[in-house]
């Protein structure tokens, strides 16, 4: 990422003799030979966020770029989405403290529009992790297009800080006494599935921001069919909607990463 960002710099100094000066939020640089400054337009533009948890609405959609650059576009390298599935799709609910780096879905759901995750396929008992990158969060699919909820720097995604929601959803698993529909339940979240949620154990083992544990109150972590209108078993770490925002797992205002977001957890009682 920085390679590519020195890259670009050098390309515009040789094409230019503009000498540009720029500022911080509290200190002023200057050159000491004459020089004219360039200020290039830098577009924000709020988009509007939605979760499956709740009805809320609040987004930041931004990205810079200069009078010599092609539009911004998310990246398409070092991630590949998958999105087929040999048993359950467990996946990264999140949003960040301004709701961006927005993950809402699943990649095996048929008509997902808003998953950027890098997803683990969980085929009977063991340990698994789900997790959002920066590679992922920003990439520009060309089935669903590029993440309505992100900032770009570039081709990459501003980094995260704060949390609005952190959640990880297996579908297809529970049979809720709500649910009616007649499809797979591994790709209908309305139709019921196997499991009881007191049938299974799950545990989360560990939360990683940018590689580096992050701490958290395992009695304070929700377990189960938090939405019964769904057969998705939820592991809520926090959520402003939820019971963890009245007593929070992790300090979710210090949460902050640039590259990735990873959450291990296990799960045993699986059948299959």
């Amino acid at each position: 990422m920085k390679a590519k960002k020195i890259l670009a710099a050098v390309t515009a100094l040789s094409l230019t003799t503009v000498v540009f000066a720029s500022c911080g939020d509290s200190a002023d640089s200057s050159s000491s030979t004459a020089a004219e400054t360039t200020t290039t337009a830098v577009t924000t533009t709020t988009t509007a966020a939605t979760t499956t948890t709740a009805a809320a609405e609040s987004a930041a959609d931004s990205a810079a770029t200069d009078s010599s650059a092609d539009t911004t576009k998310g990246s398409d390298s070092d991630y590949t989405p998958v999105k087929t599935f040999k048993g359950y799709d467990a996946f990264l609910m999140f949003g960040d403290g301004e709701w961006l780096w927005g993950n809402w879905e699943g990649q095996g759901e048929p008509e997902a529009t808003k998953a950027f995750g890098v997803d683990a396929d969980i085929t009977g008992d063991g340990e698994y992790t789900v997790s959002i990158t920066n590679a992922s969060i920003s990439y520009d699919d060309p089935d669903e297009g590029i993440n309505p909820q992100i900032a770009l720097d570039g081709d990459y995604a501003v980094g995260a800080q704060g949390c609005v929601v952190m959640c990880v959803d297996i579908i297809g698993l529970l049979n809720g006494e709500k649910l009616k529909g007649t499809g797979d339940p591994k790709t209908d979240k309305e139709t019921p599935g196997k499991y009881n949620a007191d049938d299974l154990k799950v545990e989360l083992k560990s939360i990683k921001a940018d590689g580096q544990e992050v701490a958290f109150d395992k009695a304070k972590i929700k377990y189960g069919n938090i939405e019964d209108n769904n057969n998705c078993y939820r592991i809520e770490i926090y959520n402003d909607y939820g019971d963890t925002a009245k007593d929070s797992p992790i300090d979710k205002d210090n949460l902050a990463f640039e590259d990735s977001l990873e959450i291990t957890f296990s799960i045993e009682g699986l059948s299959e």
